[in-house]
């Protein structure tokens, strides 16, 4: 008896950490592909936001992350997540690395910007959200994108990620995909 109740415990342990894994990943789709829904599925009530030079609520971070002006491509890459889960609560460091291009006054750079998400989540209704998070800026490196779209081999490629419910992910989900 003791033991099936041991091998319950860790079962849902594995089950909210995988759960947690499975939040970050939808924050990062949510950023690139500039998904206000998913976005806002993924903080809990009142839930807050310290990144930059932005502190205040996850709601109000919204037009900050997904629609900053000249951004024309995101990527955000999420590994090293370490979770220590209590009942209903749990809290976390989520290593990220971003990619990302904008285009302002005609020129195009590429930005890296490595961190980490310092993180509060909380449980209500067997779902996990994020109650708050702090964004840890570790490096970044910008220069002149050299990106090339539209020649050789990369202009055959007709699948490219997209900042918007036009990327090919949706597809899978809505059926729509040929």
């Amino acid at each position: 008896m003791s033991q099936a109740n041991n091998d319950d415990g860790l079962l849902q342990l594995l089950e909210d950490k995988q759960a947690l894994r499975e939040l970050n990943t939808l924050y990062a789709r949510a950023a690139d592909r500039a998904d206000r829904a998913l976005y806002d599925s993924l903080w809990a009530e009142g839930a807050q936001v310290e990144e930059g030079a932005f502190k205040g609520p996850a709601s109000e971070f919204a037009a900050t992350l997904l629609a900053p002006a000249g951004l024309e491509r995101s990527f955000h890459s999420v590994s090293n997540e370490f979770f220590e889960v209590d009942g209903e609560r749990a809290r976390g460091e989520i290593y990220v690395i971003n990619v990302a291009t904008w285009n302002k006054d005609g020129g195009k750079t590429d930005t890296l910007i490595g961190g980490r998400y310092i993180d509060e989540y909380r449980k209500s209704g067997g779902q996990w959200k994020i109650a708050r998070r702090s964004f840890v800026h570790e490096w970044n490196m910008s220069f002149p994108t050299t990106a090339v779209w539209d020649e050789g081999l990369f202009g055959m490629i007709k699948l490219r990620g997209q900042r918007s419910k036009d990327d090919p992910i949706y597809a899978l989900y809505d059926g729509s995909r040929a």
